[in-house]
Order: C-alpha cells, then structure tokens, then sequence
C-alpha cells in the first residue's frame, strides 16, 4: 500500500500515463497527471504556491516529484531536465516541464527553430520517421503561436534531405505550381519508394 493510504497501483494505469515527450501532448498528459494526483491526494501539493514550512507539506511535495518521475518515459530530455534541477521537488520539476513543453516564452521558440532549421535526415531513417521529426517541433511552434507557411516548412525539411534525394529537390524547388505540405509529404514518400524500387531492380540485374 502507497504512503497515502491507498492500495498497490496498477501497471497498466501508468502505463497509459506516460508522457513520450512529444510537445503536442503534453498539455492533455499535465491534465491526465493532475486527475492522477487527485486520486492520490497530492494534486494540492504539487499546484500549492504557498511556503512548505510544515514536515508533512515537504514530505507530500518529495511524494508528488517521485509520483511525477514515475510517469516519464525514460527518454534523456524529460526526465533530465527535473532530475537536475528539481531532485525531490514536485512543484519545481512540473514548472520545468511546463516551461519546457508549453512555454510561449521567446528562448523556447528560438530552441525550437533552430532545432527544425538544423534538422537533418539520417543515414538508415525513412521518410516517415524524418518526417515525424520535423512535424513535432512544426506543431510545437504552431502551439507557441507561430505562423509557419507551407513554404517555409518544405524549404527546412528539403535542406536536411541527403544528396540522393537531389533530383526532388530540384523538382520541388523549380516547379512553378503552388504544393501544400500535405501533397509535399505524399511526393517526398513516393520518391523514396521509387528509390527504393529502382536500387532492388539494379540489384536483380
């Protein structure tokens, strides 16, 4: 039984707890998170501005931050941000995760710029997973309130492609017809297949 009185937990609740770290989420996970301190009674605690003077208060805010940490998935940047920062203080690491993931604030919009603008495909990445990538920090720019344009977006997702994919960015880049970033993807996917087809064939022969 948990020290709040409460009985063993299940696994698989947690398990559909866990924050992946993809920004776009984040704001649904807080709230799921919050429903689960609640449960627990610790949701006060965790939200509480008022001084932790009592030994009960610090003991319940150490609670909440091991309670927190539990529903991180592992991945470096989420835990590590609190782990540094916030060891045993649930009211400082779920500010740090709120100015991290959902911050409008000016650093994070440069952080995520320039982390889109230094995107670059990878060797053995398909398509789809690079275009994973680029999509999370284009929706948590879009959750900052920043404009994107479909132009811009195809032109940070063309610069990071290898140079075996010269001959779509030529013909992305000459074409004179307006693209969306939707029909972008969809050519960009039916190039690599292509690719991938005429390298099989060349391997038959």
């Amino acid at each position: 039984m948990s020290s709040t009185g409460y009985g063993p937990r299940s696994n698989a609740k947690l398990q559909r707890l866990l924050f992946d770290g993809d920004e776009t989420k984040y704001e649904l996970w807080e709230e799921r998170l919050l429903g689960y301190l609640q449960t627990i009674k610790l949701k006060k605690t965790i939200l509480s501005s008022a001084p932790l003077e009592e030994e009960g208060d610090k003991a319940k805010n150490e609670e909440s931050y091991a309670e927190l940490i539990q529903l991180l998935d592992g991945r470096p940047t989420s835990l590590s941000l609190v782990m540094r920062d916030a060891a045993g203080d649930g009211r400082k690491a779920l500010k740090i995760l709120r100015d991290h993931y959902a911050s409008q604030g000016k650093p994070r919009i440069i952080a995520l710029y320039t982390e889109l603008t230094l995107l670059e495909k990878g060797t053995s990445e398909t398509v789809t997973d690079y275009l994973i990538r680029a999509e999370r920090s284009i929706m948590a720019l879009k959750n900052a309130k920043e404009t994107l344009s479909d132009g811009l977006v195809i032109a940070m997702i063309l610069k990071g492609l290898p140079d075996s994919y010269k001959s779509f960015v030529v013909h992305i880049t000459q074409s004179t017809s307006e693209i969306t970033f939707a029909i972008f993807k969809s050519q960009l996917k039916s190039f690599e297949e292509t690719e991938k087809f005429n390298v099989s064939q060349r391997l038959i022969k």
